[in-house]
């Protein structure tokens, strides 16, 4: 004779493996799409990154500026800041073609911490004000030669 105790837990073995079979088709149903899937075929929002900050990312993320803000307009004129600007361009691209969370989850994990240091007064634009414009000298000893030791 089987003892009450084993039956239950053959009982609630037996749905746990039915339910993980659930979640599976569930899953097949309603597929996450991946940054490849998202953007397949997809033409770009914005032809490149001087379009994207002029038509949504300066209007969008407009800050009052000095102090600890800085911005420049010369902001091409700055390599780490193209660069900056440029990542978040792109991810921005694909985030977009992802109506759940896509918004959320790329002001979360690029804007947000992209924007902290392109504004920062120790950032990029750190030298400039909105009527001065000084790109930072390259960082002490860049482009002098091999490392040490090499």
């Amino acid at each position: 004779m089987e003892e009450p105790a084993d039956y239950l837990l053959e009982e609630l073995q037996a749905r746990t493996a039915r339910l993980e079979l659930r979640v599976d088709e569930l899953d097949a149903l309603l597929p996450v799409p991946g940054a490849d899937d998202v953007t397949a075929g997809a033409s770009p929002g914005y032809a490149d990154v001087v379009a994207w900050v002029a038509g949504f990312f300066a209007p969008t993320f407009a800050r009052p500026v000095g102090g600890e803000a800085r911005w420049c307009p010369r902001w091409t004129e700055h390599p780490e800041a193209v660069y900056r600007l440029e990542a978040l361009w792109r991810t921005w691209e694909v985030a977009r073609h992802d109506p759940r969370t896509g918004a959320a989850l790329w002001l979360r994990d690029h804007l947000d911490p992209q924007l902290a240091v392109l504004l920062s007064s120790r950032g990029p634009f750190a030298q400039c004000t909105p009527l001065r414009h000084e790109v930072p000298a390259a960082l002490p000893g860049a482009g002098e030669g091999s490392p040490p030791g090499g």
